[in-house]
């Protein structure tokens, strides 16, 4: 194999590709823009879903608990949660999003919870929809709440005092500045952008390069020119390989003035250890 011969047919068809407007349009026009835009587009969706799912209540039905006035009581006084009348098609209506969640009470739920038995609430959810999860949150938040007052009633009627319940805390701290935070999470995204990138740049110009050449009716005249056809491979795909590092750069580069100019500079900030104190 002759570089040379390699370096011709690069040459040859990086001049070529780089007069086709198509092929700068596809490749970094689009890109430089595009992928900006559709960055911060999407993470503002994100947003605003998951603002409007925190803000919105709820649609759950419940099944049963016509033996559990308490319980019923307690989730219908939940302000984020919004209770519609038992239906047997309740897959259905989670499936098509028509209620976010329903929660089964097994028959004689309060008295088997009051005489100490041992009784499991089903909450039934769509895995995967943001809103129907949450809804499960919040339930078991309702469920969580009665049976942390019911633990109290029974630790005051044998006058015993209500840290019983949590003998220790839990605390979670965050040692690491906010801006290294935002890079660990951009920096995995960005990971995988690159790699969308570098297929979707290289798609344009590789289908131009193959199909392109017989649809202008130049394969014959390529095949029957002095280079190897090993060459001529090797020349379409270091021009391929151009055309994929130059999307690559054309977009990576926006989005890394727009996270600099998102969260300034990330230096590296020295974090002190949490003070100890002595045993």
């Amino acid at each position: 194999m002759s570089l040379r011969n390699v370096g011709i047919v690069y040459r040859k068809e990086l001049t070529e590709a780089l007069r086709d407007s198509r092929t700068l349009i596809s490749s970094i026009l689009i890109p430089l823009f595009l992928f900006p835009v559709l960055t911060v587009g999407i993470g503002y969706a994100f947003v605003e879903v998951a603002d409007q799912a925190s803000h919105e209540a709820s649609r759950i039905m419940v099944l049963g608990g016509a033996d559990s006035p308490n319980v019923m009581q307690k989730l219908k006084e939940a302000p984020n949660l919004r209770i519609v009348k038992p239906r047997a098609d309740y897959v259905d209506l989670i499936s098509n999003k028509k209620i976010r969640a329903a929660v089964d009470l097994p028959p004689g739920f309060q008295s088997d919870v009051e005489h100490g038995t041992h009784p499991d609430v089903k909450i039934y959810v769509f895995s995967g929809d943001l809103k129907s999860m949450l809804s499960a949150t919040r339930i078991k938040e309702q469920l969580t709440g009665y049976r942390d007052s019911m633990v109290r009633d029974r630790l005051a009627a044998q006058h015993l005092p209500d840290s019983l319940m949590k003998p220790f805390g839990v605390e979670q701290q965050n040692v690491v500045s906010e801006d290294r935070v935002a890079g660990e999470s951009y920096g995995g995204l960005i990971t995988y952008l690159v790699i969308l990138m570098c297929m979707t740049g290289a798609m344009y110009p590789a289908m131009d390069l193959t199909a392109g050449e017989k649809e202008r009716g130049t394969m014959e005249t390529l095949l029957i020119c002095p280079a190897q056809r090993s060459e001529i491979v090797m020349g379409k795909f270091f021009t391929v390989l151009a055309f994929s590092v130059a999307n690559v750069s054309s977009s990576i580069v926006p989005l890394i003035m727009l996270l600099l100019s998102s969260f300034g500079t990330w230096p590296e900030t020295k974090m002190k250890s949490p003070a100890r104190t002595a045993g």
